[in-house]
């Protein structure tokens, strides 16, 4: 009787432990609408553009997000080096 209310408790606790622990990782995870999937091919005009900044590091593609004068996001590698330039030229002139 005791090594069987033992084993359910013990159960249990791993049970509860799982459960906590996947409902963490769900909170900390990166929302998709954070990370890009679909990347513009071409530069965009340096007058169209308001901001950059860098998807998250735990997204599966390195990216930068754009927005534009009106406000659209659009997505670009970082592989792109229009996109790096504009990138570095932000940082610095925040500094």
């Amino acid at each position: 009787m005791k090594k069987t209310l033992s084993f359910i408790v013990g159960l249990m606790l791993l049970l509860f432990t799982v459960q906590r622990c996947s409902s963490d990782l769900a909170v900390g995870q990166t929302p998709s609408d954070r990370c890009c999937f679909a990347f513009l091919p071409g530069p965009i005009p340096r007058r169209n553009i308001a901001s950059i900044r860098a998807t998250d590091i735990r997204c599966s593609e390195p990216a930068f997000v754009i927005t534009t004068n009106k406000n659209k996001e659009f997505c670009v590698r970082q592989s792109s080096t229009w996109a790096q330039k504009l990138y570095e030229e932000a940082l610095n002139s925040q500094i």
